[in-house]
């Protein structure tokens, strides 16, 4: 493989030199080669690197339509890591790592959504929300807005949701509306507070972009919110 594309640029370079073709067509030529060289060998990736590889590849930009939420198993946790084995056919399939940022990425309870350190994460199901930005390693690699862990088993986790816009009335009832255009329509006594402050908040303060913790009771209805600060 590698020899191909050595020919191929060699190739490349011997026609410039003799006034063959444009300098802007050989680079672009070069680069197509190089970008091509750099991907892996498909008859020799097995049906899951392949499936991880090209599901890297597709994601695409979410900063429009809101973090991307994956769900699944945790496999382990390391200082600044979690491995997981993602079963979201809608968002990602495979082995996927992801990378914690301790500035960026909150990591939840799924019972009580206050922060976990990584040394109390445990194995077992879990939700995350990512980012647009994935790399296309094997697993492929991800820095998450959220993740939320220790999610007892049969219980539903809290929702992380960027909002997009202000609280509004859907068919006659107050609603929050993420940017995925997922609709979540409040209790009537719902509650909101902050994240680990004592400042006070209103459903008058979300708006668009801002980050929210939500709890769905059995009428699926959001019965508490978190409001994350900017």
């Amino acid at each position: 493989m590698k020899r191909k594309y050595f020919a191929l640029a060699m190739g490349i370079a011997a026609a410039v030199m003799a006034g063959g073709c444009s300098g802007q067509a050989a680079d672009t030529k070069t680069e197509a080669a190089q970008t091509e060289a750099e991907q892996p060998e498909s008859s020799t990736m097995s049906d899951s690197e392949k499936e991880s590889y090209y599901a890297a590849q597709d994601l695409g930009s979410q900063e429009e339509e809101g973090p991307l939420k994956i769900a699944g198993t945790i496999l382990e946790v390391g200082e600044d890591s979690i491995l997981v084995d993602s079963d979201s056919e809608a968002g990602y399939v495979g082995e996927l790592m992801l990378m914690i940022d301790p500035d960026s990425t909150l990591v939840l309870d799924g019972v009580n959504g206050l922060p976990v350190e990584l040394k109390d994460v445990g194995t077992g199901y879990f939700e995350a929300y990512l980012g647009p930005a994935m790399t296309m390693s094997l697993p492929a690699q991800s820095t998450p807005y959220a993740v939320i862990v220790n999610i007892p088993e049969g219980e539903a986790a809290p929702q992380y949701v960027v909002a997009a816009g202000k609280v509004d009335e859907v068919r006659g009832k107050q609603t929050l509306t993420g940017m995925d255009e997922a609709e979540y329509p409040l209790a009537r006594n719902v509650e909101i507070s902050p994240y680990l402050t004592k400042n006070i908040v209103q459903l008058e303060d979300i708006g668009s972009g801002s980050r929210c913790l939500v709890w769905m009771n059995e009428e699926a209805e959001v019965d508490r919110i978190v409001l994350f600060g900017e």
